[in-house]
This record gives C-alpha cells, sequence and structure tokens, in this order.
C-alpha cells in the first residue's frame, strides 16, 4: 500500500477529503498568481487572479467550515471553554507569526529598496522604529505575501463568539451580526487594511456556520431523492462552467484584438466595477458561492480520480495549508527579488519558474522544514 493510500484510508473516517482537495487546489492556485510569472500556460487554470471571483474566497471559506467542524460540533459536547481555548491558541499563532514575518520581510526588504521585483508597500519612515513596530502589532501594517494571517488571527480570535452563539442555536443572530458588519465597509476608511476585515469576515464566519451544522446538512441533503441531488449539483456545476468561462472571455477579451476585443474590454470594465474583491459587494459573493459549490461538486463527484492522479500533491497541500501558505510566502518574496513580474519573455521559461516554486514548496513539506516552528 503505498503511503497516499494508506493517508487516505486513515483520514476518510476523521475528515472530508474533498476540502482537503479544494485547499490543496486552492493554495496552488494562490501560488501562481501572487508569483505573477505569465503567460506560463497556467494562465487557463488560474485566471491571473483577475477573474470575478477567486479561490482566495474560496480559501477562506474553507477554512471556515473546517473550523466550525473540528472546533464547533465535534467538541460539542465538551464544555465551551475547551473550544474556546483552542481557538484562542490558534488565533495568538497565527498573530505572532503574521507579526514576526511583517518584520522579518520588511528588515530583508531594506537591503533590496531599488530591485524593481520587491514587493510594494513596505515600510519607509524609518526615523521612528517605535511606529513600526506598533503598526505591526496593531496589524495596521503587513507586509510580504502571507497577509492572510492578519485576517485569520482577527476572525479566529473572535471565533470564541461566534462559538457561543453556534451553541446556543442562535445562528441567524451571528448571521446578522456578521452581515451588519460586511454592510459597514462603505463607511470605513479607504484603506483596505482597516477595511477588509469587515467585508471578509462574512465568508470566513458563513463558512463557520456551515461547518458547525455540517452533519445537519448533510443529512438534509441525503435525504432528497438522488435525481434531486443530481439535478442540483449538475445545475452548481454546469453555472460554475459557464460563469468561469464567461469571465475569461470578458477579462481577457481585450486580446482578441480586431472589432470584438475593444467592445469585450468595454464591457468588462462597466461589469468588474461590482466585483471589488476588497469590497466583496453581493455580486462578486453570490458569484463565488455558485463557483465554490459547484467546484465542490466537481471535486466530490470526481474525488477518486483526483486523488488517483494529483491526491500527491493536492491532499500533501491541503492537509498543511497554513504551512504551505507560509512557506510560499518565502519562495514567491525572493523569487520576485530575482526575477521581477511578469517574469521571462518566454512561456515555458515562465511554467519552469513556476513549477520550481511549487515544487520548492512541495519539497519543503516533504522535509518538514521549519515545521515545528511554522503553524501548520
Amino acid at each position: 500500500m503505498s503511503k497516499l493510500s494508506k493517508v487516505v484510508k486513515k483520514e476518510k473516517s476523521e475528515r472530508i477529503l474533498t476540502f482537503d482537495l479544494l485547499r490543496g487546489y486552492f493554495l496552488c492556485v494562490i501560488l501562481f498568481n501572487h508569483l505573477q510569472f505569465y503567460p506560463s500556460g497556467l494562465d487557463f487554470f488560474t485566471g491571473r487572479g483577475m477573474l470575478y471571483a477567486s479561490t482566495a474566497e474560496g480559501f477562506f471559506v474553507v477554512s471556515g467550515i473546517v473550523l466550525g467542524i473540528v472546533r464547533g460540533r465535534k467538541l460539542i459536547h465538551l464544555p465551551f471553554m475547551t473550544g474556546a481555548k483552542l481557538l484562542w491558541k490558534r488565533a495568538f499563532q497565527l498573530y505572532l507569526t503574521s507579526i514576526i514575518l511583517t518584520l522579518l520581510f520588511t528588515f530583508v526588504g531594506q537591503l533590496f529598496l531599488g530591485n524593481e521585483g520587491l514587493k510594494y508597500g513596505i515600510y519607509a519612515n524609518w526615523s521612528n522604529w517605535w511606529e513600526l513596530l506598533w503598526h505591526t502589532i496593531n496589524l495596521s501594517y503587513t507586509y510580504g505575501w502571507a497577509d492572510f494571517l492578519r485576517l485569520y488571527a482577527i476572525f479566529i480570535f473572535f471565533a470564541p463568539f461566534a462559538l457561543w452563539l453556534l451553541r446556543k442555536g442562535w445562528w441567524y443572530i451571528l448571521a446578522g451580526i456578521s452581515i451588519a458588519l460586511w454592510a459597514l465597509y462603505p463607511h470605513l476608511p479607504e484603506n483596505p487594511v482597516i477595511a477588509q476585515p469587515f467585508s471578509w469576515q462574512l465568508i470566513f464566519f458563513a463558512g463557520f456556520i456551515i461547518g458547525f451544522y455540517w452533519e445537519a446538512i448533510l443529512k438534509t441533503w441525503r435525504s432528497l431523492a438522488l435525481k434531486t441531488r443530481k439535478i442540483v449539483g449538475w445545475s452548481f456545476a454546469a453555472t460554475f462552467i459557464v460563469t468561469l468561462i464567461s469571465s475569461f472571455v470578458l477579462v481577457f477579451g481585450h486580446e482578441l484584438g480586431g472589432a470584438i476585443g475593444p467592445q469585450l474590454d468595454a464591457i468588462h470594465h462597466v461589469v468588474e466595477q461590482g466585483f471589488n474583491k476588497d469590497r466583496l459587494p453581493i455580486e462578486r459573493i453570490l458569484l463565488g458561492t455558485i463557483w465554490f459549490w459547484g467546484l465542490f461538486f466537481l471535486f466530490r463527484r470526481f474525488e477518486a480520480w483526483i486523488i488517483a492522479k494529483f491526491g500527491w500533491l493536492l491532499l500533501t497541500f491541503g492537509m498543511n495549508s497554513l504551512y504551505v501558505y507560509t512557506i510560499s510566502a518565502f519562495v514567491i518574496f525572493f523569487a520576485h527579488l530575482i526575477v521581477a513580474p511578469p517574469g521571462f519573455y518566454s512561456l515555458a521559461l515562465n511554467l519552469l519558474a513556476s513549477l520550481i516554486a511549487l515544487g520548492l514548496v512541495y519539497l519543503a513539506v516533504q522535509t518538514k522544514f521549519l515545521m515545528k516552528i511554522i503553524p501548520r
């Protein structure tokens, strides 16, 4: 029995492999999109991070779902503080990691200020070191390619409050509070660092609610007739595929040239106003919901085949998601210092460089490089 087969056999009774496969897929796309070595042939696989919904949102939803399952429903028979303490411990781990990475990338970045591949947004006011430290500690300054950790630390810190409401059966109160916070976004300062947590918490806590009630949702789903489930599932999958292709056509239509290129580009610039990534308007949320569940259905439907062909990569990444995300941040940061985006003037070289970056992250997982230090 192969190592992968043993992992699958062991994990099937303990976790939902579809979520691990999805997280692994999302992490691969996030890595390629942050690396930005395009064109590479991977463009059709990633959308260059320019589509009307992204894998980043999916990554947060899955994280919320998994957390709702393992720290919510699975601990329902234990005292509330058992789950709360585990959540706060995790939040502190991510908070500390976020601070360390921000300071580390900032200090290293000072050595490469003239490098065109240096990530934008580096701290510049070195006349006051205490200001840098203060803004880093209060999370108003973050730097590097691991900025998701800041959001995770914030969301998970407040997760015990959400858990308390869910244990009371008050999911609708949690949903109402989350929607109200999301609605505050237009009234907040035009600074994504401050405003983004208010919008993105919606998808995280939506996932948290789904995860907490996952068994009940699954029971209801399985109570439906098989024909009904197929119709619903394939409807989501078909809508996902059609809207994904439409998104590709509008976003990259300008490359067609001729008379149609400018027309598609003009339509795109109108449509994209309703799909701002930081704001997460209702249009993007609805589209993201369709894409997520359409993709979930396809991954679930073809799970055995996906595991057989790509499980060695996707499960490895998905089961060590935050570690993979953190290592990816280092690979991307230093790769850009060597070759600035958009990379090489060669599709083949961009593809090779992207796959090397992916391979380095995979190698880090296999060798457990700093795995005792970096959160998994």
